[in-house]
């Protein structure tokens, strides 16, 4: 018997029961459209933030003080002496409530020097206004989320020139104050450093409004990537356990490592779905060969041999696996780039920015107990951080690859064959003498 020939039986028997294999489609479909959304965003998120970690830099480290330690400029004096430093950026990170339009929210307040805004955050994007200058005064440039707190504004809540009124916790209690808003920051979407939900303000001036001269964080530049391993090792034996050490590459392994375990997590529950469209191939395969025993017994009368049974069967389950497959492919593609609008536009709903920083000056990239054996925890205490994922906003393109594909394509045909072995190998066997006296 022809191969030809046995697709086009598979394709009419399945045709004739339209509403049962459009039902059998339907479960291969949520498994594959499942997977395919959930491992694409994944994908999405780790680029995402891989790119934001690029754009600081391969060769910048994190000095982050413990909650015994301090680092002040005698901190980064020493370290701009030690070889292979090319920049030392110190920056003060506090939490504060900021009041717009009438309306209070938290935002992160960060202290640094405006030549060092650009080397902190990878690049300076200004959506209106300009930066800050080198000054004591309290000028600020805004976060876009702080901005435009709701997702389909079209000008911002924010204006320049214009006092914002601060409350924020200094090591002498609440204090108020008022900052001018020179400039307000592009989207800069969720990542591991994003400002969207920050205000950035001269170092000096923050300085002098919270009486604080110690810094929240160092970030040290390396002069080259193959400097990078001998100044981490010596920046940890230096400060031991007064301050952990963390460099882009460490965070960005971190990252690969999490997101990868993220992904094979979020696609095994996934796979659940998958799991009970095989239970449902299997039944609807099983009730097809009890109501075919005639057809099958006529097919053997005119010739077809046992092999000829076994591939029709599997024949249709291969088209049911491919079609669900495709559709799913398109299906799951288009849900992991709804469900990150869906999510931006519930966020935007709420306070940005909500919560705050567990200690005042705690920067968000903190290390772990273990983080001298290369372990890193990522975290903004209750709320956002410039220099944490932004909570307040989520802006990621989800990647599908041509290899999620042809997984998901794979798996679908795996998954249908593997539940039409036995109804094929059953319908293959049926006695064609017994077959052709029932009813």
């Amino acid at each position: 018997m022809k191969l030809s020939d046995i697709i086009k039986l598979g394709i009419k028997g399945i045709s004739e029961r339209k509403v049962r294999t459009a039902l059998t489609v339907l479960t291969v479909v949520i498994g594959i459209a499942a997977i395919v959304s959930l491992v694409s965003l994944v994908s999405g998120i780790t680029a995402s933030i891989t790119s934001s970690l690029q754009s600081i830099g391969p060769t910048s480290l994190f000095v982050i003080p413990s909650r015994s330690g301090l680092l002040t400029a005698a901190d980064v004096a020493e370290i701009e002496a030690f070889p292979n430093v090319s920049d030392v950026i110190p920056a003060i990170e506090i939490s504060a409530n900021v009041t717009i339009n009438g309306q209070q929210t938290t935002a992160t307040i960060v202290g640094i020097n405006n030549y060092s805004v650009a080397d902190a955050i990878g690049s300076i994007n200004l959506y209106s206004g300009t930066m800050y200058n080198q000054t004591t005064l309290p000028l600020a440039v805004v976060g876009h989320d702080l901005a435009f707190p709701t997702s389909s504004q079209t000008s911002p809540s924010v204006n320049l020139n214009q006092p914002l009124y601060l409350t924020l916790r200094t090591p002498s209690g609440l204090k108020s104050v008022s900052v001018v808003p020179i400039g307000i920051l592009d989207a800069y979407g969720s990542s591991t450093l994003s400002p969207d939900s920050a205000i950035f303000m001269p170092l000096g001036a923050v300085e002098g409004i919270t009486n604080q001269y110690s810094f929240s964080a160092l970030i040290v530049k390396a002069s080259n990537a193959a400097a990078v391993t001998p100044l981490y090792n010596l920046l940890t034996e230096v400060y031991g356990s007064t301050a952990s050490v963390l460099s882009v590459q460490q965070i960005a392994a971190t990252v690969a490592s999490i997101t990868g375990s993220l992904a094979l997590l979020l696609g095994s529950i996934a796979g659940v779905s998958l799991i009970v469209a095989g239970i449902s191939i299997l039944s609807i395969m099983m009730v097809s060969v009890t109501e075919r025993t005639k057809e099958i017994g006529i097919l053997k009368a005119i010739g077809f041999k046992k092999r000829d049974i076994l591939v029709l069967f599997l024949t249709e389950a291969v088209i049911i696996g491919f079609l669900g497959g495709v559709i799913g492919i398109f299906v799951g593609g288009g849900g992991a780039y709804a469900l990150p609008a869906l999510l931006s536009g519930a966020s935007h709903a709420g306070a940005p920015g909500a919560g705050a920083v567990g200690r005042s000056g705690a920067v968000a990239v903190q290390s772990s107990r273990g983080a001298e054996a290369g372990s890193a925890a990522f975290s903004s205490g209750a709320g956002s951080s410039a220099f944490g994922s932004s909570s307040s906003s989520i802006s990621l393109t989800p990647i599908i690859t041509p290899t999620t594909i042809i997984l998901a394509i794979i798996i679908a045909l795996v998954v249908s064959i593997l539940a039409s072995l036995y109804p094929a190998f059953k319908a293959a066997s049926v006695d064609p003498i017994v077959a052709l006296r029932s009813e």
